[in-house]
């Protein structure tokens, strides 16, 4: 060794010291991470909802009390995908139906079905084509059924249902 790599060496001597005291407290927080999530976790119901999910919630009960009271089938509620969410999902016949709800207390800027921009329109569109196979498969035997988007809208004075508001294929 020459005069000037002796003179390095403590330093290099104290850098090593220093990354091993870093890796060995990384080791231990690691450790203590994984000892705290196998720990079991207490029960907990389901999450709370925001106020505005819960008043979105009973307008999408009231819906579908309206669906049910003209024949339909419920096959799901808020059917989520990366692409969107579906409200409703319901059949009748044989005819597979999504449904979006809507509510406004006013109909100052167009009401509650105005609301639905055509960006909404599309997500919709993505999410229903998303989920379309599935519940093909789980409640049509697999069959493609005919299929359409309704938008059930409470405005302030009552409930108006849309049938077909919303255009899945050009083809219509």
């Amino acid at each position: 060794m020459t005069s000037s790599d002796e003179s390095l060496d403590p330093f290099f001597a104290l850098a090593q010291q220093t990354q091993r005291k870093a890796l060995q407290l990384r080791r231990r927080k690691l450790a203590r991470r994984a000892g705290a999530q196998r720990k079991p976790k207490a029960p907990s119901g389901p999450p709370s909802r925001a106020p505005r999910q819960k008043i979105g919630d009973r307008y999408e009960q009231a819906a579908w009390e309206l669906l049910k009271h003209a024949g339909y089938r419920l096959l799901a509620r808020q059917l989520a995908c990366p692409l969107g969410e579906l409200d409703l999902v319901v059949r009748t016949g044989a005819e597979l139906v999504f449904v979006e709800v809507r509510q406004r207390s006013s109909a100052r800027f167009g009401g509650a079905a105005a609301s639905i921009s055509v960006g909404k329109q599309q997500r919709l569109i993505r999410a229903a084509q998303w989920w379309l196979p599935t519940l093909a498969r789980r409640h049509f035997g697999g069959q493609m059924p005919k299929c359409r988007l309704d938008i059930i809208a409470f405005e302030p004075d009552g409930a108006i249902w849309h049938r077909d508001a919303i255009r899945l294929t050009q083809d219509k």
